[in-house]
């Protein structure tokens, strides 16, 4: 297995289309893993509008996950972020490693750091790449 991370923003509409069934389904179940947070439309609707970029994980042209992206600007302080903000498809940590292609993008758009934002699981393979827990989001739901 090969696996490379492209960034989809400047692709022609028909190259990613090829892989549309493919995300569709990743985004599918994403949302149907985490129903209070997301919709299939809203994390659609986040792409179209350019809100998030759109990283796709090929083995070859074979689809294997994509990753989500925002670019975070604090208005009071002018410090700017990559928000890592979803993963779904397949492949899991094994991707982890091709973050460096996202971590130069960020530089490239001004960006000071990259958060990614996943479950505790995902600390032992950051940490492989340079990443350390700052914060941990507490939840409890309200019944």
């Amino acid at each position: 297995m090969t696996l490379d991370i492209h960034l989809t923003t400047d692709w022609p509409f028909e190259r990613v289309a090829r892989y549309g069934s493919d995300i569709t389904k990743a985004m599918k179940k994403l949302a149907e893993r985490f129903p209070a947070h997301m919709t299939l439309d809203s994390l659609a609707d986040d792409l179209f509008n350019g809100r998030n970029q759109l990283w796709l994980v090929l083995d070859g042209e074979k689809f294997v996950t994509f990753v989500l992206s925002e670019i975070k600007t604090n208005t009071a302080t002018g410090h700017k972020s990559v928000i890592l903000t979803q993963l779904a498809g397949e492949g899991g940590l094994e991707v982890v490693p091709l973050i460096g292609k996202i971590e130069e993008w960020a530089k490239e758009q001004g960006a000071s750091e990259i958060s990614p934002i996943g479950r505790v699981g995902w600390r032992k393979a950051l940490a492989k790449q340079g990443y350390e827990s700052d914060l941990v989001m507490y939840r409890k739901e309200l019944v």
